[in-house]
C-alpha cells in the first residue's frame, strides 16, 4: 500500500463510528490499528449505555446493528500484522492460522485488507441459506427452526456485498437474485409462525430463544398488542 495514502493517528483519533467514509484501500495497516484502539475505547462505554436505555424497550434494526458491529467475534489470522501498538499487544504472539477475538467491524476491516478470514460459521452463503430455506418451507410444518441470534445481521451484510459485487459481475447478479428469492420466502415463513407464537398463551422459552434479535423484538410487539386487544375485547362495559 502506498504510504502516502496512510491515515495518520492525529487525523483519526476523533473517529467514533465504524461507518467512516474511509475505504479499506485508504487506510494503512498502522492507521487501521490506531482507529481500532480509539474506536473501541469510545464504544465500549457507548455500547453499555445503549443497552441500559434499550433494556426495557423494543430494539430497532439500527440498534441491533450497532450492537453487532461492536460485538466480539473470532477471526483467523492469515498474514502478520506489522507495527502493532501496545494496546493490541495481545495479538503480538498470535500465529498465522490462530483465532483471535476482536470487534466485528474491526474483523471485517482486517479481512478486507487480507490479514484475516472469518470462520465458516460466521459467513453466510447461498448453500447455507438454501438449507435454512428447506427447513422453513417443509409442507404443513408449523415448527419454527432456531436461527443464530445475529442471523439477520450477517444476512444484511451478505446481501449488501452481493449487491456491490453484482454491479460488475453477472454471475454475482444471478446469485443476488436467487438469494433475494430465498430470503423473501424465509422471512415470510417465519413471520407467519411468529404471529402464531405471539398469540399462544404459553410459548416455551426454548422457542423464544430460537428467535433472532429482530424477531424477538417483533414477537414482543405482537404479543403485547394481542394481549391488550384480547383484554379490551373481553372486558364487560355494560352500563346499568
Amino acid at each position: 500500500m502506498d504510504s502516502g495514502r496512510a491515515v495518520h493517528f492525529d487525523m483519526i483519533v476523533s473517529l467514533t463510528s465504524p461507518s467512516s467514509s474511509l475505504s479499506p484501500q485508504e487506510i494503512s495497516t498502522k492507521g487501521l490499528v490506531k482507529i481500532v484502539i480509539s474506536h473501541i475505547t469510545e464504544n465500549v462505554r457507548a455500547r453499555e449505555i445503549r443497552w441500559f436505555f434499550l433494556a426495557e424497550t423494543s430494539m430497532t434494526v439500527d440498534d441491533i446493528d450497532f450492537d453487532f458491529e461492536n460485538s466480539q467475534i473470532r477471526i483467523m489470522l492469515t498474514r502478520e500484522i506489522p507495527d502493532l501498538p501496545p494496546k493490541l499487544s495481545r495479538l503480538v504472539g498470535a500465529k498465522l492460522g490462530q483465532e483471535v477475538e476482536v470487534p466485528y467491524w474491526t474483523a471485517r476491516e482486517l479481512v478486507e485488507l487480507g490479514y484475516a478470514r472469518f470462520r465458516e460459521e460466521d459467513v453466510l452463503n447461498y448453500n447455507a441459506l438454501s438449507k435454512i430455506h428447506w427447513r422453513e418451507t417443509i409442507p404443513a410444518s408449523r415448527q419454527l427452526p432456531a436461527l443464530q441470534p445475529n442471523f439477520y445481521c450477517l444476512l444484511r451484510r451478505h446481501v449488501r456485498d452481493l449487491k456491490e459485487a453484482s454491479r460488475s459481475d453477472q454471475v454475482k447478479l444471478r446469485e443476488l437474485e436467487r438469494t433475494e428469492n430465498l430470503v423473501r420466502d424465509i422471512v415470510n415463513c417465519r413471520i407467519r409462525k411468529i404471529v402464531s407464537l405471539a398469540a399462544s398463551p404459553t410459548p416455551s422459552e426454548e422457542l423464544i430463544q430460537g428467535l433472532t434479535y429482530e424477531e424477538r423484538s417483533l414477537y414482543s410487539i405482537l404479543n403485547k398488542t394481542i394481549v391488550e386487544w384480547k383484554t379490551k375485547l373481553l372486558e364487560s362495559r355494560l352500563d346499568g
